[in-house]
């Protein structure tokens, strides 16, 4: 009697399953667009540094200084007269006063070096309910650093912007959030029902597609009394972008479900006995996930831009908030931006941030279709 010799396999040679396939040739298609994959390493880099803004702050975003307002930016330098230095330096400014309009001006002191230091102790901040005073730079001696300048109020204009680029990113990501839940779950169930449910449906996305968001939003905000808290606003601003928002990808992803519905497998998974539930979950939504999440790439940087531009206008975050809508909301004068255009500086933040996420939509959505070849 011959025995049967049974060799247990590798579990690191295990062969793999169609979604593992996929997933790595999406990787693969995904890593040859070279601007793609640099976009998401900025996204990366952007996420740290809002997550940890106040590691990355040199000073109190919330610190006032009668003595630094409007103080244009400080340069960070290796070269001086003496030569080369390993340690990068700031010049310090000296106030000077104009003997005729008596306006402050603002001399850099070449004769003196304010070195700076990293991994140093600073001002203090909480983090999880713990607190730290250490930071990725500080200015020797505890002297003030504006690499960026400041506002009207003496304020760091570089630490401003990492704590608003955070509160930004936080009511895109929210926002997005809530329209990809709502719109793929209403956009599924349409499809896949059909018949008087997909109509009914239809008539109240229809409706969503026509309200007028910005006057609601407006309006709204216009009889909020104004002893509302800020971060009852910025609740408020997320829930109404966020129901307001979601129908357009409702549509698309109906549409993409009615089609999947007629595919042979889901007509099996039906004579098979499966519930609605289960044919949802497990064969109509893997099958739209693709598309929902290239869209939803897109909808951050117009929540990005929309945050901005409400904040711009006043009626967006309201303060001690930050965020980049609301740092530009400084410059929204003509004579203060023409005196002091580094407060144009937050632009420059919206902007990358905006190109970083198209940028990387646009190689995601090229790359959830690895058998289509170029």
């Amino acid at each position: 009697m011959q025995s049967e010799i049974i060799l247990e396999q590798d579990p690191r040679e295990r062969p793999k399953s169609n979604d593992e396939r996929y997933l790595a040739l999406v990787w693969r298609r995904f890593k040859r667009n070279k601007l793609a994959l640099v976009s998401m390493w900025l996204i990366l880099a952007m996420l740290i540094l809002a997550i940890f803004a106040s590691f990355f702050a040199p000073q109190d975003p919330a610190q006032r200084s009668n003595e630094d307002v409007y103080l244009p930016p400080q340069g960070i330098h290796f070269f001086s007269d003496d030569g080369f230095s390993v340690r990068p330096f700031v010049y310090p400014y000296e106030t000077t006063f104009d003997p005729e309009t008596f306006e402050p001006k603002y001399v850099q002191n070449t004769e003196k070096k304010v070195y700076l230091q990293f991994f140093s102790e600073g001002w203090e901040y909480s983090f999880l309910g713990m607190t730290f005073n250490t930071h990725l730079f500080t200015a020797q001696d505890n002297q003030n650093i504006y690499i960026l300048g400041t506002d009207g109020m003496g304020r760091d204009e570089l630490s401003r912007i990492f704590h608003g680029m955070g509160v930004t990113l936080l009511m895109a990501g929210l926002i997005t959030s809530i329209c990809v839940i709502v719109g793929s779950l209403v956009g599924i169930t349409s499809g896949y029902l059909g018949g008087k449910a997909d109509l009914w449906i239809q008539r109240v996305v229809e409706l969503m597609l026509a309200f007028p968001e910005l006057p609601l939003y407006l309006s709204v905000i216009a009889i909020l009394p104004k002893t509302v808290s800020p971060q009852t606003t910025f609740i408020l601003f997320v829930l109404l972008l966020g129901c307001l928002k979601w129908a357009q990808l409702a549509r698309e992803v109906r549409g993409k479900a009615l089609v999947l519905r007629e595919m042979d497998y889901v007509k099996s998974a039906i004579a098979a006995g499966a519930s609605d539930g289960r044919i949802v979950v497990h064969h109509i939504l893997p099958n739209v996930l693709s598309h929902v999440i290239v869209v939803a790439t897109g909808m951050i940087p117009t929540f990005i831009l929309t945050e901005s531009f409400l904040s711009f206008l006043g009626v967006g975050i309201r303060p001690p908030m930050i965020s980049l809508g609301l740092l530009l909301n400084a410059a929204r004068d003509y004579q203060v931006l023409g005196s002091y255009p580094w407060l144009l500086a937050p632009v420059g933040f919206i902007l990358v941030s905006v190109l970083v996420f198209n940028a990387a939509g646009d190689g995601l959505r090229d790359a959830v279709d690895p058998y289509s070849g170029r």
